[in-house]
C-alpha cells in the first residue's frame, strides 16, 4: 500500500553544480529523508549542471525507483532557444511527470522582469504547472518583488519564491506574497521567527518548508517543531501545501 504523503521537501537538488561547487547524491537524499521523517522531497538539477537534461533523467530514474517518494523539478537556463526551452520543459512534464519548473535567478543570471524569464513563467502557465523562483542572494535579480508583475500577468499560475528571500529579504517576499495572492514562500534558510511572522500575517496556506541541500534537511524540520505551531497550521505548511500546489500523489 503507498504511503500517505505528510512531510514535503518542496526544495532539493540532485548532482553536480559548477556554479556553487556542490554536489548531491541519490544515497545522502534518502538518507536525510529517512533520518527526518520526511515522506517525500520534490528534486531539481542545480542551476550548474552542466546537462540539465541528462540530470531531469537522473531524477526520473529516481522517480522511479522510489515511487512516491521523488518528483521531479525542471531547471534548465532559458537563455537561448526558446523552442529548444519549451520542448524540454514539455518533455520534463509530459513525458517523466515533472511537477513544476524553476526559474534560477542567480544560477543562470535571468531578470523576471526580462523576456527570458517571461518564457519560464509563460511555459509553467502553458503547461499547468507552478513555477519556482530563486529569491535572495542575487540582487538585483533575485529579489522578490520582481515576481510581483509575473504574477499578475498570469494570475492563475502559483509562483513559489524559493527562500523567501533568504532571511535578508524576508521582509519583502513577504510583502510580495501580500501584494499577489499567487505567490507562495519557500523558506529555506529563513530565520524562525520570519517564518511564523509569513504565516501569521499571509496565512498557514501559502508557507511551506524545503531544504535546498541534504545536509539542511534536518535543520530545516527542527525548525518548524520549534515553533510550536498548531497542529493543522504545522501540517499545512509542512506538507499539504506542497501537495496541493504541486499536485503530489502517494
Amino acid at each position: 500500500m503507498a504511503k500517505t504523503l505528510r512531510v514535503i521537501d518542496a526544495h532539493a537538488h540532485l548532482g553536480e553544480c559548477c556554479v556553487f561547487g556542490l554536489v548531491s547524491t541519490e544515497e545522502e537524499l534518502v538518507r536525510r529523508m529517512d533520518e527526518s521523517g520526511i515522506d517525500a522531497t520534490i528534486v531539481q538539477p542545480y542551476p550548474g549542471a552542466k546537462n540539465a537534461a541528462e540530470t531531469h533523467d537522473r531524477i526520473a530514474d529516481l522517480c522511479a525507483k522510489y515511487p512516491g517518494r521523488f518528483f521531479g523539478l525542471a531547471s534548465v537556463s532559458p537563455h537561448g532557444s526558446h523552442e529548444a526551452y519549451r520542448r524540454e520543459v514539455e518533455r520534463c512534464v509530459r513525458e517523466l511527470g515533472f511537477v513544476g519548473v524553476k526559474l534560477h535567478t542567480i544560477g543562470h543570471a535571468v531578470n523576471p522582469l526580462s523576456e527570458d524569464g517571461d518564457l519560464v513563467f509563460a511555459t509553467a502557465h502553458h503547461l499547468g504547472i507552478p513555477a519556482m523562483v530563486h529569491t535572495g542572494p542575487g540582487m538585483p535579480f533575485a529579489l522578490p518583488s520582481l515576481c510581483i508583475p509575473a504574477a499578475q500577468k498570469y494570475p492563475g499560475l502559483k509562483i513559489i519564491l524559493a527562500h523567501a528571500g533568504f532571511a535578508v529579504f524576508s521582509a519583502e517576499a513577504q510583502v510580495a506574497a501580500s501584494v499577489c495572492g499567487n505567490l507562495y514562500l519557500e523558506t529555506s534558510w529563513c530565520i524562525g521567527e520570519d517564518i511564523r511572522w509569513m504565516i501569521s500575517t499571509i496565512g498557514s496556506d501559502r508557507v511551506m518548508m524545503g531544504a535546498d541541500l541534504p545536509s539542511n534537511v534536518p535543520v530545516e524540520v527542527a525548525k518548524y517543531k520549534a515553533l510550536d505551531l498548531e497542529p493543522e497550521v504545522y501540517n499545512k505548511v509542512m506538507g499539504g501545501n506542497a501537495i496541493d500546489v504541486f499536485k503530489l500523489s502517494s
